[in-house]
């Protein structure tokens, strides 16, 4: 029996999960995304993404956790479109998902390097040109700060690294 894959994205802001989930999911792939819920709650109040967050963020993690009981017990693939960035989080999921008999993999999409200016300008121009989606500089810094690069001695059965345009690349992990 094939076991079912749970992928948990693991990224920055803007950087491209979803676009990169949108290329390579299957078709009968979930996808874990509290994003997904507001962006429609917004879109049927006729509000922004920014305006719907603080009122319906409980929901939408009440929504998606709800549903992911059923797609685990359905054995579907699933995957988990959020940040990721810190030990605990991904700790939590790589331990739930391999107690439901799930291969566990990850996707990091790399902050482009301080060195890399033309990156970190693209970064910047999506971190900014995302309509009715905004989120304060204070909180990109505690992102930044909370990063941990994702390794397998997490516990993921593998964890692969691209860069903000979805090109495989080696991390520097040597901190």
């Amino acid at each position: 029996m094939v076991k079912p894959i749970c992928t948990v994205m693991v990224g920055l802001p803007a950087l491209g999960k979803s676009t990169f989930i949108e290329k390579t999911r299957g078709s009968d792939t979930w996808i874990y995304s509290t994003d997904m819920y507001i962006d429609a709650v917004a879109e049927d109040h006729g509000i922004t993404y920014s305006e719907a967050f603080e009122t319906n963020i409980q929901a939408a993690t009440r929504f998606n956790e709800q549903k992911l009981e059923s797609m685990v017990r359905l054995r579907k693939d699933i995957i988990f479109d959020q940040t990721n960035l810190g030990l605990g989080k991904r700790r939590k999921i790589i331990n739930r998902m391999k107690q439901a008999g799930y291969t566990v993999n990850c996707i990091c999409l790399l902050q482009p390097e301080a060195g890399w200016l033309d990156d970190q300008k693209i970064w910047q121009y999506r971190l900014n040109n995302r309509p009715g989606k905004v989120i304060p500089n204070h909180v990109i810094a505690n992102m930044l700060e909370s990063f941990v690069v994702p390794t397998i001695e997490e516990g993921f059965d593998s964890v692969k690294y691209y860069n903000m345009h979805g090109t495989e690349v080696l991390p520097d992990i040597s901190d």
